[in-house]
């Protein structure tokens, strides 16, 4: 996929609505037909193969318009449809207990027009667990970068995220923005980032971005996403390995695992899943800090090789 196919099928759906908004207000099939499918399709999702898409999934004692599998054939992402401007708060707490009952971790609820994709397991209130969110009547560009969240190369890897912007600029042609190593853009070198090594992170500061050896950058929410990001960066290079697992931080909790289950048997109270793995994340900001410096270094690497951007 590259950005101009993406911005070109936006402004095709754009037309849509403006120009059959009334049927589509009133079919929630028409408006899957004629603006759901055609998105996850441009987004790399193929809804004729059921081994991509399930429509109409049924699991446990519920069930959901689709189910985006990945490559191990179980559901990453959920979604609940709605016919056009329909209104969402409803559909968000049905999917929401729905996804947490059968242990989804993405679910994402859409008109059509306006689209939310959610993590389940993030702790907090509904708003923080907010992935992203995009309305197809913005700015194409705009739209274009709220999309790539739900993108399947990057869904099947677990690296559901809004993407960097600005990519283009609002009055700009689309482009393809992907590097020649295919991850996130290049990390600019300034006195913003924190050496990792060197990081004693005060109370209540929150990190914005990761930069990674490979000078790439990571955008993140806060503590848990530094880690897990540091977690991704090892396992998809080939660093972390499951003979390395499990990485014990103390007798009675892990910092990774294969499963989110620390020493004692209690199960971790927050953690991101990356790949195989599972990153406990429920702790102080100086805590995860350390974690990830000691993980760093059971996997042969360098802390000084990762730095850190701070709000």
């Amino acid at each position: 996929m590259v950005l101009e196919d993406l911005h070109e099928l936006i402004e095709t759906l754009q037309g849509r609505i403006a120009e059959h908004g009334t049927a589509l207000q009133q079919s929630e099939a028409l408006t899957r037909y004629a603006l759901i499918d055609p998105l996850l399709r441009g987004l790399g999702w193929d809804t004729g193969d059921p081994t991509q898409v399930i429509p109409e999934f049924k699991s446990g004692r519920g069930s959901a318009d689709y189910a985006l599998l990945g490559s191990d054939g179980k559901p990453d992402v959920i979604i609940e449809a709605k016919r056009l401007n329909s209104g969402l708060e409803n559909a968000v707490e049905q999917v929401i207990n729905y996804c947490t009952r059968e242990g989804y971790e993405f679910f994402a609820v859409t008109d059509g027009r306006l689209w939310e994709l959610y993590e389940t397991r993030r702790r907090g209130d509904i708003e923080e667990k907010l992935v992203a969110r995009l309305n197809l009547t913005d700015a194409p560009p705009k739209t274009c970068l709220a999309a790539l969240a739900l993108w399947r190369p990057s869904v099947i890897v677990e690296n559901v995220k809004i993407a960097m912007a600005p990519v283009v600029g609002a009055d700009s042609l689309p482009r393809d923005t992907t590097p020649a190593s295919g991850d996130t853009p290049m990390a600019p070198q300034d006195e913003e980032w924190h050496q990792l090594s060197d990081l004693t992170p005060a109370s209540g500061t929150v990190p914005s971005a990761v930069r990674l050896p490979d000078h790439t950058m990571a955008t993140v929410r806060g503590w848990g996403d530094f880690i897990a990001e540091i977690v991704r960066y090892l396992y998809e290079n080939g660093h972390l390995e499951e003979s390395l697992l499990p990485i014990q931080r103390s007798k009675n909790s892990y910092i990774v695992a294969k499963e989110p289950v620390n020493p004692t048997g209690n199960r971790f109270s927050a953690f991101r899943k990356i790949g195989p793995f599972f990153a406990n994340v429920n702790f102080t900001a100086l805590t995860l800090v350390r974690d990830a410096r000691f993980m760093i270094e059971q996997t042969h690497q360098s802390p000084d090789d990762f730095a850190v951007r701070l709000q």
